[in-house]
């Protein structure tokens, strides 16, 4: 994982937002993702992608943008700390309550706590979420919690270009369960 280069990554594609195709009364999402492995690290690389491509989408909140003090934690000259770690936690709580819905990107094979937590306080707060759950589903069983916890959900982060986010509507995990 190279955190560093994953934000400067991120930050290159936003610079390239086609903002005047976004449609009126378009969404601002939370977007929940690990970025601790190399799977999850394109896995929200990808998403990032196809939702800046999304007309109903206006506005991404990726935590991983807004670390308290600008501190990322392969950062060599600086190691986080309880205060890091809180007020991390809080503006992500923030920055939940302030969007319109929660998307929500999981690996099957590696789940990542803190993206379950995010989801689950956007639940607790009303807040929709569109889930992704990649990878073999089957052979990978998501838990309960994750696919009931969400309000609709897409196999890959390619159906997040055109999903639309004006109309979430509920739809059944086909996937196994633990």
């Amino acid at each position: 994982m190279n955190e560093t280069k994953l934000i400067a990554d991120l930050e290159e594609i936003n610079r390239h937002v086609d903002n005047d195709k976004k449609l009126p009364g378009a969404k601002n999402i939370y977007l929940a993702a690990g970025w601790f492995s190399d799977t999850q690290e394109v896995l929200l690389k990808d998403a990032f992608i196809q939702l800046s491509a999304n007309p109903t989408i206006a506005h991404i909140h990726v935590p991983l943008l807004h670390q308290y003090g600008g501190m990322a934690l392969g950062d060599a000259n600086s190691e986080p700390d309880f205060e890091w770690g809180a007020m991390t936690y809080k503006a992500d709580i923030k920055a939940i309550d302030n969007s319109d819905l929660t998307v929500a990107i999981f690996e099957a094979e590696d789940a990542d706590t803190g993206t379950a937590m995010e989801l689950g306080y956007s639940v607790a707060s009303n807040t929709p979420v569109v889930s992704v759950f990649s990878g073999n589903i089957d052979q990978h069983p998501i838990n309960l919690m994750l696919s009931f916890g969400t309000d609709a959900h897409v196999t890959s982060t390619a159906e997040l270009a055109n999903y639309d986010f004006f109309d979430i509507t509920p739809n059944k995990y086909m996937g196994k369960l633990i």
